[in-house]
């Protein structure tokens, strides 16, 4: 396996079907469930920790998927979780949460520590259906934002309309796999031509 490039596989995940839970709830806890909940407001998250930021608390009021848990973290609680997100400022903690998530099958993202990374949470940038992932592979989460606001800026919001569009024209195509392929690809060529 190469270093010299961004071997991640970029996938995107039905989180509102799966289970979260998140260690820690102070400003990188926030951030981490303020991503999450703008990007799936559904999703069930719980939140261990042992002192809650005011903001994490009002988003709980916001969303009944989300538990707070005020406790310690302990490995009992990965049991009732598909994903975890390690948002504690402990490299200790954190290495320990991973080892925890490790031994009973579990994803883990541990903030701002990609060594101990299953997964990142990139800059998303989303117009309607369309959702775009950016990752730096966890090596300059503020490029990762720039790209970001970027995007946001030069793709219009007419995108919606043209997914939808082309989503009418798809179903309504009743050739084979082929030959809808060869008929979206030339509707779709002058989206690129400059």
């Amino acid at each position: 396996m190469t270093q010299d490039k961004n071997n991640l596989f970029p996938i995107f995940l039905k989180l509102e079907e799966l289970r979260l839970l998140i260690v820690g709830a102070g400003e990188i806890g926030y951030e981490k469930l303020q991503t999450v909940i703008a990007n799936s407001p559904n999703t069930r998250i719980r939140i261990v920790a042992n002192y809650f930021k005011p903001e994490v608390e009002e988003l709980s009021f916001k969303y009944p998927n989300i538990q707070l848990i005020f406790a310690d973290y302990k490995p009992v609680f990965l049991d009732q979780c598909d994903l975890v997100i390690a948002a504690v400022n402990d490299i200790d903690l954190s290495e320990q949460i991973r080892n925890d998530a490790k031994q009973k099958g579990k994803l883990i993202n541990a903030a701002d520590k990609p060594s101990l990374c299953d997964f990142y949470l990139g800059s998303v940038v989303t117009k309607g259906d369309i959702k775009i992932a950016i990752s730096t592979n966890g090596k300059s989460p503020t490029l990762a934002r720039r790209l970001k606001e970027f995007f946001n800026e030069v793709l219009p919001e007419e995108l919606e309309a043209v997914v939808s569009n082309l989503n009418s024209i798809r179903n309504n195509i009743k050739t084979g796999f082929k030959e809808r392929v060869k008929k979206l690809n030339e509707i779709t060529a002058s989206l690129i031509e400059t």
